[in-house]
């Protein structure tokens, strides 16, 4: 089986959860979004990582999947969020919509990471018209930094061998 492992990552996050799951997956191909320039060819699944960017995937993982066309897509993200949080679910849904039409979407993963620092320091300057910093967030946002651990890896490989037997189905 021919797999394929496209990820985008700003802070490491992502790119470790794919790497995670290429060593799961022998003989899996792994390479950075902003590699991929056209529809690849002869791929039984392709895997798509992104980290969570304005309610969606980020920008490059964006433009990798806008080349994918007549695929099995498996999309996997992270994000400072809950995985299980709303806010997951929504990223999550609106990564999947990203690939045309054609392609055939198996399903979607989320994990926590950490958040870019630079993206903590915007919303502190925005806090009042955005998301005030509440004992709430600043608790989700220190949890945030753990992530992605090993139990994210080992939720991700099951979720990634489950994609497997979804596409050889």
């Amino acid at each position: 089986m021919k797999i394929l492992i496209i990820y985008s990552s700003a802070t490491g996050n992502t790119k470790a959860v794919a790497e995670a799951i290429a060593k799961s997956l022998p003989g899996a191909t792994l390479v950075a979004a902003r590699d991929v320039t056209e529809n690849p060819v002869g791929c039984d699944l392709v895997f798509v990582g992104f980290w969570a960017f304005r309610r969606g995937a980020d920008l490059m993982a964006q433009r990798a999947m806008g080349h994918l066309h007549g695929q099995k897509i498996a999309v996997f993200g992270t994000c400072g969020a809950y995985p299980d949080s709303e806010a997951a679910q929504v990223y999550q849904r609106n990564a999947a919509a990203v690939p045309a039409g054609d392609n055939e979407s198996l399903g979607t993963f989320m994990c926590q990471g950490r958040v870019h620092s630079y993206h903590i320091k915007s919303q502190h300057k925005m806090e009042s018209t955005v998301q005030p910093m509440t004992p709430e967030r600043q608790a989700r946002l220190e949890e945030a930094e753990k992530h992605p651990d090993e139990q994210d890896f080992a939720r991700a490989v099951v979720w990634a061998a489950e994609m497997v037997r979804k596409a050889q189905a």
